[in-house]
């Protein structure tokens, strides 16, 4: 069982190199297969829980949520990040395929989950923080939350412009077209499920009518 996870854990420990040297460690996560699809599912899994976590428990001060705890559900915010995580991994390799990206659509998959390693970890911190710090101290709370945003930004960029052999400008502009592709599939997504929507609604109709008339 220990041997069986030793892979694991090692793909996990691999995360940290990964922040501190992104760009060798995205490098290696494609070239040398360094990194594992578990392992980005599981940073996921960790930030769906810590995020469930920082709206339940983050001091009141700091928390939208702690006055109406009862808007936070666990189906809901599981369903967004499946939601997101999936438009943004089919957005990136649908675009990046048309311009000559090189990574696949697992590839995207598994540098997104380990780029979000920051992000997880300032959350992590700041929740035992808000139920310190004052009003008065808010500043600190901006800061680790803003470094947590920008290193994952940064790890996200690095990790586009390296999976798919990009220049600087170029990745910077592709990213873009990512974030409207994502707009355009959940366009699409709405305009299919309205007229599923109308589509049963009249079948309904004429089921009713039909069932009236007997």
């Amino acid at each position: 069982m220990i041997n069986a996870l030793k892979p694991f854990f090692r793909d996990l420990k691999y995360v940290f190199h990964v922040m501190v040297h992104p760009f060798d460690g995205f490098w290696d996560m494609k070239h040398e297969k360094k990194g594992s699809a578990a392992v980005s599912t599981f940073i996921f899994a960790i930030y769906l829980i810590v995020s469930i976590l920082s709206k339940q428990f983050s001091g009141y001060t700091f928390n939208g949520y702690a006055v109406f705890p009862e808007n936070i559900n666990l189906v809901t915010e599981l369903l967004q990040l499946v939601l997101i995580v999936g438009m943004w991994t089919v957005s990136n390799w649908a675009l990046t395929t048309l311009f000559d990206g090189e990574g696949s659509m697992r590839d995207v998959y598994i540098y997104s989950g380990y780029a979000m390693m920051p992000l997880v970890l300032s959350m992590l911190v700041l929740i035992p923080l808000t139920n310190i710090l004052t009003v008065d101290e808010a500043s600190i709370v901006s800061l680790i939350n803003f470094v947590g945003v920008f290193w994952t930004a940064i790890l996200f960029y690095t990790g586009t412009m390296t999976t798919h052999q990009y220049a600087a400008l170029k990745t910077f502009v592709i990213i873009i077209a990512i974030g409207l592709g994502m707009a355009v599939i959940a366009f699409l997504a709405l305009m299919f499920f309205f007229l599923l929507q109308q589509l049963f609604n009249f079948v309904y109709s004429i089921y009713r009518e039909l069932e009236l008339r007997k």
